[in-house]
């Protein structure tokens, strides 16, 4: 036990560790240090290990690499007054004597933490040493997410969930002993299934697991659609690949349209190959082979829609429409939901553009098809546009 707890403590400090005992009790409670270690009384207590020494000494010492304080007493009062009054070493307060163990638990139930001792048994006293371990600031929580989680927005309300968990939770991480409260911090549809803290290093690891049913309900609310199970889940995975096939086979023809104004996407695998057809000209003969494939020409077409709000003469048109430019300058949003006969300026513009937009006629659509088609398939590049 001591072995074990004198590498911890030296593997914190980075070297050798000096724990200074102070308070009314602190010769009673080195002088049971010496007991159980076996050492002279009045003399350091010390343990030596592959990391260092630990020494446990009256008062603190200079030049030390890391100190400790075990502030012995015999009454609660005197211990509470220590951990306020701690400084920027960690202070454990110790309680010795009748009555410990009822102390320490009203100091609990006031948030001050407490152990009560009897150093003369080597068991209390390696109980005490791990508990001046576990007195150290921690350092870091690690928190381990099931790997679906990873790729969900910080805006999923899972994930909200947890940040919020973790918000109200950090302030309250003083201690490693305090990061056992990660244990027991996240409930509901999330869970902590198994905590582990070093006290070497002063971190917390802690490991969620998501209750059964949280993903596929995660999953429907982040795709919009149901997928409950496995069975639902399978049925959208297929739709997702037809969807992404088309979206392969024209994401690219979108892009250059998007970027220059026209694209294409050649569909050359679709080719239909027609059966040989035997021809002459003349004295010569031959074998005519064909294939016709579809090719989508797409292309860019910028709709323009307008709202005049405000017209007329005079002085008052003129205000009205100063104000107007004003207010779009302030708040351009309020002003597109601004609200004029019933409708707002942005339901109106809306309103024009879809009308624009599907405002070509069919004889028309099936004209511009023909004529497209006889540039790509004859290699006419000069094209005649009367509009009427």
């Amino acid at each position: 036990m001591w072995n074990e707890v004198c590498e911890g403590l030296c593997a914190r400090c980075g070297g050798n560790c000096r724990v200074a005992v102070t308070g009314s009790e602190a010769a009673a409670l080195l002088a049971g240090f010496a007991q159980a270690a076996g050492a002279r009384e009045g003399e350091p207590v010390s343990c030596s290990c592959a990391g260092g020494t630990l020494i446990l000494c009256a008062g603190e010492e200079e030049g030390a690499d890391a100190v400790l304080v075990a502030l012995a007493a015999s009454d609660a009062k005197a211990a509470k007054e220590a951990a306020e009054q701690a400084g920027a070493a960690p202070v454990l307060p110790v309680l010795l004597g009748e009555g410990a163990r009822e102390q320490c638990a009203r100091l609990a139930e006031e948030g001050v933490y407490a152990v009560c001792c009897d150093p003369s048994k080597e068991e209390e006293a390696g109980a005490l040493l791990r508990e001046l371990l576990f007195s150290f600031p921690a350092a870091g929580l690690e928190i381990d997410l099931p790997d679906w989680m990873s790729v969900l927005p910080e805006e999923s309300r899972i994930v909200a969930q947890i940040l919020e968990t973790v918000r109200a939770l950090a302030p309250k991480l003083r201690s490693v002993r305090d990061l056992a409260a990660a244990d027991g911090a996240f409930g509901g549809d999330v869970y902590c299934a198994s905590f582990e803290a070093d006290p070497a290093t002063g971190k917390g690891r802690c490991r969620l697991e998501a209750r059964e049913g949280l993903f596929h309900r995660v999953l429907s609310e982040e795709c919009g659609a149901d997928v409950s199970d496995d069975l639902h889940l399978m049925a959208y995975i297929a739709a997702l690949r037809d969807a992404k096939q088309f979206c392969d086979a024209f994401k690219n023809a979108v892009a250059a349209a998007d970027a220059v104004g026209y694209g294409i996407a050649a569909g050359t695998e679709n080719a239909v190959l027609g059966a040989p057809e035997f021809f002459r000209r003349g004295t010569r003969c031959g074998v005519r082979l064909k294939a016709d494939a579809p090719a989508y020409h797409i292309i860019k077409v910028d709709v323009h829609s307008e709202v005049t709000p405000v017209s007329g003469e005079g002085e008052r048109g003129e205000q009205l429409a100063k104000g107007i430019l004003e207010s779009y300058e302030k708040d351009s949003e309020t002003l597109w939901d601004t609200d004029m006969f019933g409708k707002t300026f942005r339901e109106m513009v809306q309103e024009g553009l879809r009308e624009k937009q599907g405002g070509v006629p069919e004889e028309v659509r099936a004209k511009l098809r023909r004529a497209l088609t006889r540039i790509v398939n004859e290699g006419k590049g000069g094209v005649l546009c009367i509009l009427l």
